[in-house]
This record gives structure tokens, sequence and C-alpha cells, in this order.
């Protein structure tokens, strides 16, 4: 599967990681450890950068991991946007 962009309500655990997403009316159950790193956010698509100084400014959270939902595990991709606390689902693999 390709690109998804959608936004998802998502369960985190106490260091932030998540835990259970709702996607298209199914919760997942996150089944591996999730992994987190920093990549540069996408500049040139949608909202422009906003002015400042800081590695906020032009990167995003993001987030790997294994869920389950109906018996069906797969791997999924999420960025998280810690200005709006919206969690957006990128990639299912």
């Amino acid at each position: 599967m390709g690109r998804i962009d959608e936004v998802v309500a998502v369960l985190v655990d106490q260091e932030g990681a998540p835990t259970l997403f709702r996607w298209r009316e199914k919760d997942y159950q996150v089944s591996s450890r999730p992994v987190r790193w920093f990549a540069r956010a996408e500049w040139w698509v949608g909202e422009r950068a906003h002015r400042g100084i800081g590695s906020g400014v032009l990167e995003v959270e993001m987030w790997r991991f294994l869920a389950a939902a109906d018996g069906v595990v797969n791997s999924y991709e999420m960025i998280r946007n810690s200005r709006t606390r919206i969690w957006i689902l990128t990639r299912k693999f």
C-alpha cells in the first residue's frame, strides 16, 4: 500500500509511544516496540515552514511499528505533529 496520510486517534504509553490506534472504524493494537526517529518535514507540501530556530521548524517525529486488527499484523508508519499533537498514518507496509 502506498501513502495514506490520514489523521488517526492514538493512545500512547507513559513515554509517548503508540499502543493502540483507530483507523477506518477499526482498532489496531501495537504488537511490537515502536521505533521513533526524526526526519525532515515535507516543507514543500501543504503548510509553509514556520519561522524560527531549532529542530521543530523542519523536523517531524516519525514512528514505525507492527500492529494487528482482526488477527492480521502489518507494519505501519506514523507522523506525530508535536505542535498540534495530531497523529497522521502515513504508510502501511
